[in-house]
C-alpha cells in the first residue's frame, strides 16, 4: 500500500501560476526575473498557510534554470522542470539552494556557518539561494552577525526570509530587505481550489461544504487543505455533505442564528433561551455562540445597502437567507443589538457565571423589540401633538369650544367609526363624531402619556425595563391622542440628613455592581455636609473633582427622584492636604530641632560646630 501524502504536500504549488490568491506577488516577483531586477535580499511577511515558503521555493527554481533565457513574456517566467538544475531542485539534491529553520538554528554560531559557506561561489548555475523560514526567531546577536552579509552578499547570493511576525525583525534588517506582504487568501479562492483537488482524486462535494471549510480556515490555504483531509477521511463514501462537515468540525450551523433572530424579533424570550440551552448541550463554547450571534448581526446591517452586499463573503443560499431576514429587522434593532452583543464579550471573561452573563445577553435583546416600539410611539406621539407648551396654549385657546368639557374630565379622541367604547370610558357624541369621557380621579390630572421606562442602570439603554408590545385595539382607543390638560407642577418634599445618606449609600452599592473603578468609591465614600437641599463634599484634587463631574448627572438624577426633591445640588471643594516633612539627613535633624529651639543655632555659631555628615 502506497503512504499516503497530505493534501497540503502533495497539491503544493509548484509554479506562480498555480499559487493561490497571491496574484500581486506572483506578478512583482516574475517581473523581476524578466527585467533582472533582482534584490539581494527578499523578506515574506503574512499569516500561516498562504504561501510565503511556497513562493521563496519557486523563486529559488526560476531564477536558476537553465533555460529561463530563452523565454520572453512574464506570463511564460516558469520553470521548465526539464533541466539539470529544475531536476536536482524536485529531487532536493540541489547544491545551489539551501534552506535554514530559523526556529531550531538561531543562534550566531548558525548565522556564522551561513556566512563561511556564502564565501563559496556555486558550483554550478548562476544563483546560491538561502531561504530562512520563521526568521524572527533569530536572536539579537544572530540578527548583529547576519548584518553584514546581508547588506553587502557577493553579486550570486540571493536571500529569501520568510516570518510571520515581521514586527519582530530589526529595523535594520527589515531596511536591508524588499518586502513583500502575503494576504489573507479569500474564502471563495479557498473553496474553488478546493473544488479542483476534489475533481483530481475523484471526490464528490456539496459546493456549501467547502465553502463552510473556507470559513473556517480563515485565510490559510494549509489549514483549509487539512481539514479536507479530515473531513474525506470521515467520510464513508468519498462524499463530502455540509451536514457531516458541520459535525465534524463543530461548527455552529448558520440555521441556529436565523432561529435565534426570528425569537428575538417576535420577542420570544422563553423559546430563545430554550434554543441557547439546546446549543450548550451540544457541547458550544458560549463565548463563541455569543461573538458569532454579533457577527450575524454584523451580516444583516451588511445587507440592508446593495452596496455593501458585497462583504458578505457566504454562499448564495445563505445570503438569499440573509436578504430575507435583514428586510424583516428593522436598522435600529440591528444597531442596539450589536452594543447589547459587543458589552456581552468584552466582559465575558470577568463574568463569574458566564452562561447567566450571556442569557442576561439574550433577555435584553429579547426585549429590544418592545423598548424601540415604545420609544417610537413616544416619539410619534410628540411629533403629532406638539411639545407641552404648545399643547397648553392650545388648551387656554379653546375657551370657545361648542362642546366644552369640565376640568375634571380626561378627554380622548375615538374615531368615528368605533363601535365599542375603550373599558372605562363612556361614548359621547359632538360635532367631530364620537368622543371618550372618563371621570378623573381625587388626584389632579396629569398627562396621559406613557410613561418612560425608569431604571436603576445609569448612563444605559440597554437595561430599560421592558413594558408589553401594546395592542392593536389598545393603540387605537387610548394611544391615538394626549389628554389635554395641562400638567400640574409637582411639590418638592423635604428630607433630612439620614434620608440623604440612606439614598447616596444605595447609588453608592449600585455602581459598584456595575463595575465601577475603584476610585469612584473612594469619593463616594468620603464624609459629606448637608446645608438646605446643598450637598458639600470635601476632595484632594482636581483630579478626584474631574471624576465627580463625570458623575454628577448621575448621581443628582438619582438622589432627586428617590427624595422626590428636584432642588438638590451637589458642591464639592478642594482641599489641599498639609504636606508632612520627611526627615532623613542629619542636617535635616538639626535644622528641625532648631526650629523648635533657636538657641541652638546660637550655641553651633558660638562654639564653630558643624553638623557630622
Amino acid at each position: 500500500m502506497d503512504n499516503f501524502v497530505v493534501s497540503a504536500r502533495k497539491y503544493r504549488p509548484a509554479t506562480f501560476d498555480t499559487v493561490v490568491g497571491q496574484a500581486h506577488i506572483t506578478t512583482t516577483l516574475k517581473n523581476a526575473i524578466l527585467t533582472n531586477h533582482l534584490a539581494q535580499a527578499f523578506l515574506f511577511c503574512g499569516p500561516r498557510g498562504v504561501g510565503k515558503t511556497t513562493c521563496a521555493r519557486i523563486l529559488a527554481k526560476t531564477i536558476n534554470c537553465q533555460n529561463l533565457g530563452k523565454i520572453t513574456s512574464s506570463e511564460a517566467v516558469e520553470p521548465c522542470d526539464e533541466c539539470e538544475s529544475c531536476l536536482s531542485f524536485n529531487q532536493n539534491a540541489s547544491f545551489n539552494i539551501h534552506e535554514l529553520d530559523a526556529a531550531s538554528n538561531n543562534s550566531v554560531e548558525d548565522i556564522r556557518n551561513l556566512i563561511d559557506q556564502v564565501r563559496y561561489p556555486p558550483q554550478s548555475g548562476k544563483y546560491k539561494i538561502y531561504i530562512i523560514d520563521e526568521v524572527h526567531m533569530l536572536s539579537q546577536a544572530a540578527f548583529n552577525a547576519f548584518l553584514k552579509t546581508l547588506e553587502e552578499p557577493p553579486s550570486y547570493a540571493i536571500f529569501i526570509l520568510a516570518t510571520t511576525e515581521k514586527h519582530k525583525i530589526l529595523p535594520t534588517i527589515l531596511s536591508r530587505c524588499q518586502l513583500f506582504d502575503f494576504n489573507r487568501i479569500q474564502p471563495r479562492d479557498i473553496s474553488h481550489h478546493l473544488a479542483s483537488i476534489a475533481e483530481k482524486e475523484g471526490i464528490q462535494t456539496e459546493f456549501e461544504a467547502l465553502e463552510l471549510i473556507a470559513q473556517k480556515a480563515d485565510g490559510g490555504l494549509r489549514d483549509a487543505l487539512s481539514m479536507f483531509d479530515l473531513n474525506v477521511t470521515f467520510s464513508e463514501d468519498r462524499v463530502l455533505r455540509y451536514k457531516e462537515v458541520l459535525e465534524n468540525l463543530h461548527i455552529l450551523d448558520y440555521d441556529y442564528y436565523f432561529r435565534l433572530t426570528d425569537l428575538l424579533l417576535a420577542a420570544d424570550l422563553s423559546q430563545t433561551l430554550l434554543l441557547f440551552d439546546e446549543i450548550l448541550r451540544k457541547g458550544f463554547d458560549s463565548h463563541q455562540f455569543i461573538v458569532g450571534l454579533s457577527e450575524h448581526f454584523r451580516n444583516l446591517l451588511v445587507c440592508k445597502d446593495a452596496a455593501t452586499i458585497e462583504l458578505l463573503q457566504v454562499t448564495e443560499t445563505i445570503q438569499q437567507k440573509y436578504l430575507q431576514q435583514a428586510a424583516a429587522a428593522p436598522l435600529s434593532f440591528l444597531l442596539s443589538a450589536l452594543s447589547v452583543g459587543a458589552q456581552c464579550d468584552l466582559n465575558y471573561k470577568a463574568a463569574k457565571n458566564q452562561r447567566l452573563h450571556v442569557e442576561i445577553c439574550l433577555m435584553k435583546l429579547a426585549h429590544l423589540p418592545h423598548v424601540l416600539d415604545l420609544s417610537a410611539l413616544v416619539n410619534d406621539s410628540d411629533r403629532t401633538n406638539g411639545s407641552l407648551s404648545e399643547r397648553v396654549e392650545k388648551k387656554k385657546d379653546s375657551s370657545a369650544d361648542p362642546n366644552p368639557v369640565t376640568a375634571n374630565t380626561e378627554t380622548v379622541s375615538l374615531p368615528s367609526h368605533t363601535s365599542e367604547p375603550a373599558n372605562g370610558y363612556h361614548s359621547q357624541p359632538n360635532g367631530n363624531g364620537i368622543s371618550a369621557v372618563k371621570a378623573a380621579p381625587d388626584r389632579a390630572p396629569v398627562l396621559a402619556e406613557i410613561p418612560k421606562p425608569v431604571s436603576t442602570k445609569l448612563r444605559t439603554t440597554a437595561n430599560l425595563v421592558p413594558t408589553n408590545r401594546p395592542t392593536p385595539a389598545a393603540t387605537q382607543t387610548a394611544v391615538t391622542a394626549l389628554v389635554e390638560v395641562p400638567e400640574v407642577p409637582k411639590e418638592d418634599k423635604p428630607f433630612i440628613f439620614e434620608q440623604l445618606k440612606a439614598a447616596w449609600n444605595t447609588f453608592t452599592r449600585l455602581r459598584d455592581q456595575q463595575g465601577g473603578s475603584q476610585t469612584e468609591q473612594v469619593i463616594l465614600n468620603r464624609e459629606i455636609a448637608l446645608d438646605g437641599t446643598t450637598i458639600h463634599i470635601a476632595l484632594d484634587n482636581s483630579l478626584q473633582n474631574d471624576l465627580l463631574n463625570d458623575l454628577r448627572q448621575d448621581l443628582l438624577t438619582y438622589l432627586r427622584q428617590t427624595l422626590h426633591n428636584s432642588q438638590i445640588q451637589l458642591e464639592s471643594t478642594i482641599v489641599q492636604q498639609e504636606m508632612r516633612r520627611m526627615i532623613y539627613t542629619p542636617q535635616d535633624k538639626f535644622n528641625y530641632l532648631a526650629e523648635k529651639n533657636p538657641a541652638l543655632l546660637e550655641l553651633k555659631r558660638t562654639l564653630g560646630l558643624d553638623v557630622d555628615y
